[in-house]
C-alpha cells in the first residue's frame, strides 16, 4: 500500500468518524437547545445565566469536534503539506478553518440571533422537535413587566447543525452541514384598534365611504355608520395566534432560507379587523335592520346596536379578541327620495298636531279673530287672526303667538275661515 493510498484512507476514516459523531450529537443536542431556550421567558437570572451557558456549550461540541478533524487531517497530511504547500495547504486549510459565508437562518457558521420582545408584544417559543407541545415557552409580557418594571426583552435563538443538509461536492457531509434554528420564535402584536366606518369622507378613519349598506323588511336602503374598537389582551394571544395565523415569509418557500425562518409575526389585528372583523359587524347590522320594518329601524336604534354589540363580544371573544367598545358613528342614510317622504310626513304629522290642540277652541278662535278684525279695520274681515290671545287657555298661548307670527301681513290675502 502505498502512503498516499493510506493517507487517503486515514482521511476517509477520521471524516466519517466525524461525521458519525454529529449524527449521534445532533439529535439530543436539537431538543436540549430548544428547551432551554424556552426558558429565556423565565423572570430569573439564574435561569438566563443557565440558557447561555448551556447554549454555548452545545455550539462549542460543533467547534471541537471541527478543531479535532482539522488536527486529525493535518496530522495525516502533514509530510506531504511540506511538500505540496502550494496546493494541498491551502485545500485542507480551506476545509477545516476557513468560515463559510452566513445565509440568513441557514448558515455555514453559527452567528447570534438575537430579538427584542417589545410591551405590547406577546412571543411565544415553539421548538422545533420533540415533544414540543409540554416544552413550548410563553413570554407573559404584562406580568413580567409589573413584577420587574422593564419594558423590552431579549430573546436568542439557537442554532444547530441539520444533520444531512450539506453535499458531497459543496462540501463533503456533515462537516459541512448548515446551522438551522432549534425553534421558531412568534411574535404578536397587541396594539388596539379603533375605527370608524362612516361615509363622509372628511371624517372617520378613511376618506372612502365605508358605511354599511343595508335594507330594511320592505326593501328600503339604510345605510349606517359604525365606530368600534379592539384589542388583543395577553391572555387571549395563543388563541388569537391559533386562528388567524401567522404572515408569510416571502420567498420561494423551498429555499432554505425561507424554510428556516426562525421569526414570525402574527397577522396584524388592524388587517384582520378591515377584513373578517368588519365583515362580521356589517352581517350583525344588517340583519337586524333586515328584521325590521322601515319606520320600526329608526324607533328601535338603541335595541339594535345593543343586539349588535352583544353579537360581535361574543364572537371576537371566541377567536381571541376582545371588544372595546361600538356604537354608531353616523346618522341613518336613505336614498333622497325617501327620506324627502320621510321630511314630508313629519311635517304633516306636526301639522296634524297643532290642528288636533286647537280643535276644541276653534269658536273661540274665530270669535277673537272676528273682534279683533273689526276693531283693526272697523268692519269683520273672515280669517283674520287676532293679534291678542286674551281669553285662551294659558298652554295654547305661546301655539298662538307663534301662529300670529306666521300669519299674513294686513292687505295679504288669506283664504276665508268658515263660521
Amino acid at each position: 500500500m502505498t502512503p498516499l493510498v493510506g493517507r487517503g484512507i486515514a482521511t476517509l476514516l477520521a471524516t466519517a468518524a466525524y461525521v458519525a459523531a454529529n449524527i449521534a450529537f445532533a439529535p439530543p443536542a436539537t431538543l436540549l437547545s430548544a428547551r432551554q431556550a424556552g426558558r429565556q421567558f423565565d423572570n430569573s437570572d439564574a435561569a438566563h445565566t443557565s440558557v447561555q451557558y448551556t447554549l454555548g456549550a452545545l455550539s462549542s461540541v460543533n467547534v471541537v469536534l471541527s478543531l479535532a478533524l482539522g488536527l486529525v487531517l493535518l496530522a495525516i497530511w502533514w509530510t506531504p503539506i511540506r511538500r505540496w504547500l502550494a496546493t494541498l495547504t491551502a485545500a485542507v486549510l480551506v476545509i477545516t478553518a476557513l468560515p463559510y459565508q452566513a445565509i440568513a437562518y441557514y448558515d455555514k457558521t453559527d452567528i447570534t440571533e438575537a430579538y427584542t420582545i417589545l410591551p405590547n408584544e406577546t412571543a411565544f417559543w415553539i421548538p422545533d422537535a420533540g415533544a414540543n407541545k409540554d416544552t413550548q415557552g410563553v413570554f407573559e409580557s404584562e406580568e413580567y413587566l409589573k413584577s420587574n418594571r422593564v419594558a423590552v426583552k431579549r430573546f436568542i435563538v439557537p442554532h444547530q447543525k441539520l444533520t444531512g443538509s450539506g453535499s458531497f461536492f459543496s462540501g463533503s457531509g456533515s462537516f459541512f452541514d448548515s446551522y438551522v434554528p432549534s425553534g421558531r420564535l412568534i411574535i404578536v402584536d397587541r396594539t388596539p384598534f379603533s375605527r370608524e366606518w362612516v361615509a363622509a369622507h372628511n371624517r372617520g378613519t378613511s376618506p372612502k365611504d365605508e358605511s354599511f349598506p343595508c335594507q330594511s323588511k320592505e326593501g328600503l336602503n339604510v345605510s349606517v355608520g359604525v365606530s368600534i374598537g379592539v384589542s388583543v389582551l395577553e391572555a387571549n394571544a395563543a388563541k388569537y395566534l391559533y386562528r388567524f395565523g401567522v404572515l408569510s415569509p416571502a420567498g420561494d418557500r423551498t429555499d432554505p432560507r425561507v424554510i428556516f425562518t426562525s421569526l414570525y409575526f402574527s397577522r396584524k389585528l388592524a388587517d384582520v379587523m378591515d377584513d373578517v372583523g368588519r365583515k362580521k359587524v356589517q352581517t350583525l347590522v344588517c340583519e337586524q335592520i333586515a328584521s325590521r320594518s322601515f319606520d320600526a329601524v329608526n324607533a328601535d336604534a338603541v335595541a339594535i346596536m345593543k343586539t349588535v354589540q352583544d353579537g360581535a363580544t361574543k364572537y371576537f371573544a371566541d377567536v381571541g379578541i376582545t371588544l372595546d367598545f361600538i356604537g354608531w358613528a353616523d346618522t341613518f342614510t336613505f336614498d333622497p327620495d325617501v327620506q324627502a317622504a320621510v321630511n314630508r310626513r313629519y311635517i304633516a304629522g306636526q301639522d296634524q298636531a297643532i290642528a288636533a290642540m286647537l280643535q276644541p277652541y276653534t269658536a273661540t278662535i274665530q270669535a277673537l279673530a272676528g273682534a279683533d278684525a273689526l276693531r283693526a279695520f272697523g268692519h269683520k274681515t273672515d280669517g283674520k287672526l287676532p293679534t291678542t290671545v286674551v281669553g285662551l287657555p294659558p298652554d295654547l298661548g305661546g301655539l298662538m303667538g307663534t301662529l300670529l307670527r306666521a300669519a299674513p301681513a294686513p292687505g295679504v290675502t288669506t283664504a276665508p275661515v268658515a263660521h
